[in-house]
């Protein structure tokens, strides 16, 4: 059987990962001098709790060449190795070098385009299919066809973590904190929109809904957050009540550590795979 690696950016469950044989190399989450590895000795919950007080904001880095090339080893045979979209990371071209170090690697890459579960849809699906026997030419296939279906919309309360980390000037960030505008934004394959604002958290989370609704028929959902699991929980339900044409059940989950270095507390997003 193929098998399917990814990277922690995937914010795929520890359970989904497990059940479809996903092996998952973590990235490294850096507070000051203290360096963890994401999901594994720092936790989101954690990590989450740390950004709220950081004086300074974290930073994220690739796992090594020498990381790669240990995990592809290990695990040996066909590999498809899915990750978050290059325009992003460096991680992909990492993990491309990583496999020239191991010996007889017969490895095939993935660009996802995405990150968090937009990556994280395409992983499953690509997973499933390696466990219904197919190859890797057809696991590919389903990559490209997954990658046109799977859409990442977020809403963010506040601008202030956009504006510590550089993606935006600070005389934007004020004029939005002062207007209380929430932004809203399409993640896309390898780049990042604002399509739409909202000038309360209430507000900015109808029109989420409604983008999510608009977006036609959808056999999977994920409603990812950054410390905020209760409000992530009702727009499940809400969302598992009123989409009739969902395939399995929504996953909720907190979002990647190197989307919430940039997003904050309190951001919201699905991550929607629309029918075929």
């Amino acid at each position: 059987m193929v098998s399917i690696i990814t990277d922690s950016t995937s914010d795929i469950p520890p359970d989904i990962a497990r059940e479809l044989h996903i092996t998952v190399i973590p990235v490294h989450v850096i507070f000051g001098e203290e360096s963890f590895d994401d999901g594994v000795t720092i936790t989101r919950e954690e990590f989450y709790r740390r950004l709220k007080t950081a004086k300074a904001l974290p930073t994220t880095s690739t796992p090594s060449a020498g990381e790669f090339a240990e995990t592809y080893q290990r695990v040996g045979g066909e590999i498809v190795s899915v990750h978050v979209s290059a325009n992003w990371s460096s991680l992909l071209n990492v993990a491309q070098v990583g496999a020239g170090l191991t010996a007889e690697a017969r490895i095939a890459f993935f660009d996802s385009g995405k990150l968090a579960m937009g990556l994280g849809w395409q992983v499953i699906l690509a997973a499933r299919a390696a466990q219904q026997g197919k190859s890797v030419a057809e696991i590919l296939q389903v990559l490209q066809n997954a990658r046109r279906r799977v859409h990442l919309l977020a809403a963010l309360d506040t601008l202030n973590y956009l504006r510590r980390s550089g993606r935006v000037n600070a005389l934007v960030a004020r004029f939005g904190e002062l207007l209380s505008i929430k932004p809203i934004f399409d993640v896309g394959d390898g780049e990042v929109a604002m399509i739409d604002r909202a000038r309360t958290r209430h507000a900015a989370i109808d029109r989420l809904k409604a983008m999510t609704y608009e977006l036609g028929p959808l056999e999977s959902l994920a409603v990812l957050h950054t410390a905020s699991l209760d409000t992530a929980r009702a727009l499940a339900d809400e969302f598992a009540q009123t989409i009739p044409t969902l395939r399995e059940p929504i996953i909720v989950c907190e979002a990647t550590t190197a989307v919430g270095t940039h997003v904050g507390p309190n951001g919201l997003g699905v991550a929607a795979v629309t029918a075929e």
